[in-house]
């Protein structure tokens, strides 16, 4: 693993880019209105040239999104990079992306989903801190999401214990509960992403490396016997038991859908699958912390310390106890 790098952290005047590495963005309104509320927190904005462009579920050719990134990448005026949104596309780019250029030029990245396709790469790969949290499309669908990417970008110390939303704004769509899989304690670097993407990234020269840190994962619309497959495959990569802690995101539409087959209910709930998977393993597990595809979302640093303590099933703390910019 290299030397970590930290990028320059976000002030009032800089300049981020926008680019298109994965999906077209949803709806021309809702990106006006994010482009609103970067103004609002003294930033200027530059788009890549081809981050409007559509070629099916993607933004583009393979060639243009690369081409964004890379130019983005290399403007010494941007100090941050956030995708329009995730989607799918991502990891097509990992062959040919430049990440002798990327550790010459540290930057902020952040982002989600398929987002995971270049966090956990580039950060591997460079050193470079990259941040998990919104893209550009879903920038500030709540006021807790946009506190903790403030908090994250600009703040000058570690962001420290992370706190859940406050009663009145928390409506998660899917599951509410906070449940401790495995006890315990656990100290070390922060890594993960969408369980999706770190799955489809396994077998590759860019899968995930877990040993000693802190796991995360999260994932959407995935009925539980899919994300059974998913564990199932990690725990055979030695991806699970290798780790210090494993957290569970807050896993939005991850339940059980309608059987095809009449005689049987094919799905078990989430719930379950996450206790059969991971309750045996010897390290802290947690399931529902704010991270991933819910409306309330902290922003996460992949590469710095952080601290599970979840001894005490009724009252889990989370700390980034690292500062993660320079």
């Amino acid at each position: 693993m290299p030397t970590l790098i930290k990028p320059p952290r976000l002030v009032t005047g800089d300049t981020v880019g926008i680019i298109a590495p994965s999906s077209p963005a949803f709806e021309q309104g809702h990106v006006e209105y994010s482009f609103s509320r970067l103004k609002k927190l003294g930033l200027k904005y530059k788009l890549g040239k081809h981050v409007f462009e559509r070629r099916g579920d993607l933004a583009g050719r393979d060639e243009a999104r690369l081409e964004d990134l890379h130019a983005i990448w290399a403007d010494p005026e941007v100090k941050a990079v956030i995708p329009l949104r995730g989607g799918t596309g991502s990891v097509r780019l990992l062959p040919k992306i430049d990440f002798d250029l990327l550790a010459r030029n540290p930057k902020i990245l952040v982002g989600f989903s398929d987002i995971t396709g270049l966090l956990i790469p580039i950060h591997q790969r460079t050193g470079l801190v990259t941040f998990h949290g919104p893209t550009l499309g879903n920038f500030f669908e709540a006021d807790y999401t946009y506190r903790h990417f403030k908090e994250a970008l600009f703040g000058d110390r570690a962001i420290g214990a992370i706190e859940d939303p406050p009663e009145p704004d928390f409506k998660p769509k899917y599951p509410p509960p906070r449940m401790v899989l495995r006890a315990g304690k656990a100290t070390g670097q922060l890594i993960g992403g969408s369980l999706t993407l770190i799955k489809q990234m396994l077998g590759t020269p860019f899968e995930v490396e877990t040993a000693g840190k802190i796991f995360f994962i999260e994932d959407v619309g995935e009925e539980p016997h899919s994300v059974e497959r998913m564990l199932v495959q990690l725990r055979l990569a030695n991806k699970f038991q290798n780790a210090a802690a494993i957290v569970v995101g807050e896993s939005v539409d991850c339940k059980p859908g309608e059987s095809s087959r009449k005689v049987s209910q094919l799905n078990d709930s989430l719930e379950s699958v996450l206790r059969e998977q991971l309750a045996d393993l010897n390290i802290p597990v947690v399931y529902g912390l704010r991270l991933g595809h819910g409306v309330e979302k902290f922003t996460l640093p992949l590469g710095v310390m952080a601290t599970l303590d979840a001894t005490n099933s009724e009252q889990v703390s989370f700390s980034i106890d690292e500062i993660a910019t320079s």
